[in-house]
């Protein structure tokens, strides 16, 4: 992992290194700038004045400081941010919208070749501007007291920390032919994709065997005489045990007796084996090894611990060890394949006078 960080740093320093170049010739012509947006017609040349392009830069910086002040604890410890939050999506969901009125004025919506929905910059920043206004909406509910404050509603605002995609936009330059700007990513967006394919085969693969492994872990250690139609954290185990009624896993001690309960999600978790559709849930959190012993732990008090060793032991294998080095490899390869195509380009037009 050290030797592919270090890898992966020395591609992005060359490429910063290549570029910083260029600006040194006087007789290089940019081929592709991808920093920008299309704004080359002259109705739209407001758009491209440095004022009117730091103000954009700021609106999308600006949304994604709300959202990130947008917490519990935040309000909570300072209140008067929830109102101050609220009133900078409204100033960032105004900017962003005349800027997508102005281009759709120009191109047009649907009809043309500068349509604003034929281009696919276009379509992340409509999704951007239309979960802001999501957003606003939603907290307004939130301050007059019709909506509970975090509820399942919040996960809207999901999306918004990808604005920050916005700003970061407008400081790359490429100046790299098209063709081989196209070619790169055509070939990394490939492997991603079957990267991708094969991160989901194995999530798959893993969801459906966990439901065949284990299925409903629901035996609990209760008080001996617990009243099952009736449990009180009282009456369980403390912390609560999992345990086999087949004495092949967790056996209860004494004046305690293994029966099966039904707990409710709330209070037990989302997590678990009991259907495809959450331990598909579950396999995910457990490759991401964050809280996945806590489930091995209880697949082995409920079961025989053969099966949650195999389970889990390939499982962070594949999918938290495999995929995510064969992801890395994509990216550093990408990497230095531009930093190739940097230094070939830099190589033809000579040192810099």
């Amino acid at each position: 992992m050290a030797a592919a960080a270090t890898s992966a740093g020395a591609a992005i320093s060359s490429m910063i290194t290549l570029m910083r170049k260029q600006s040194f010739r006087s007789d290089f012509v940019p081929l592709m700038d991808y920093s920008q947006d299309d704004t080359s017609s002259e109705n739209l040349e407001w758009m491209n004045k440095p004022v009117v392009k730091y103000v954009f830069r700021l609106t999308g910086l600006l949304s994604f400081i709300s959202t990130c002040l947008n917490t519990p604890k935040t309000f909570e410890y300072h209140p008067f941010l929830q109102y101050t939050t609220f009133i900078i999506d409204i100033f960032c969901a105004i900017i962003l919208t005349v800027e997508a009125v102005a281009k759709m004025k120009t191109g047009g919506l649907l009809v043309g070749d500068s349509a604003y929905l034929r281009d696919r910059w276009n379509h992340f920043d409509a999704v951007m501007v239309l979960c802001i206004y999501f957003s606003i909406v939603l907290q307004a509910l939130e301050l007059i007291y019709v909506v509970n404050k975090y509820t399942y509603f919040t996960i809207i605002r999901a999306p918004r920390p990808f604005i920050l995609i916005k700003v970061l936009k407008t400081f790359l330059k490429f100046e790299l032919p098209k063709s081989q700007i196209k070619s790169i990513l055509q070939r990394s967006s490939s492997q991603i994709y079957n990267v991708t394919m094969f991160f989901l085969f194995f999530m798959s693969l893993y969801a459906i065997l966990g439901v065949q492994f284990f299925g409903a872990l629901t035996f609990h250690c209760v008080r001996n005489g617990t009243d099952l139609n009736n449990v009180t954290k009282s009456d369980l185990m403390i912390p609560d045990t999992y345990c086999s009624p087949t004495k092949d896993g967790f056996t209860c001690p004494d004046n305690f007796m293994c029966k099966k309960i039904d707990i409710p999600r709330n209070l037990r978790g989302y997590n678990g084996f009991d259907e495809l559709a959450t331990s598909f849930f579950s396999v995910y959190e457990s490759a991401s090894q964050e809280g996945w012993v806590f489930l091995m732990y209880r697949a082995i008090d409920s079961l025989p611990s053969w099966r949650a060793f195999f389970y889990f032991i390939t499982m962070i294998f594949f999918l938290a060890w495999l995929v995510k080095n064969v992801f890395i490899a994509v990216i550093i390869e990408t990497f230095a394949e531009i930093r190739v195509q940097f230094q070939q380009m830099w190589g033809s037009r000579g040192a810099p006078s």
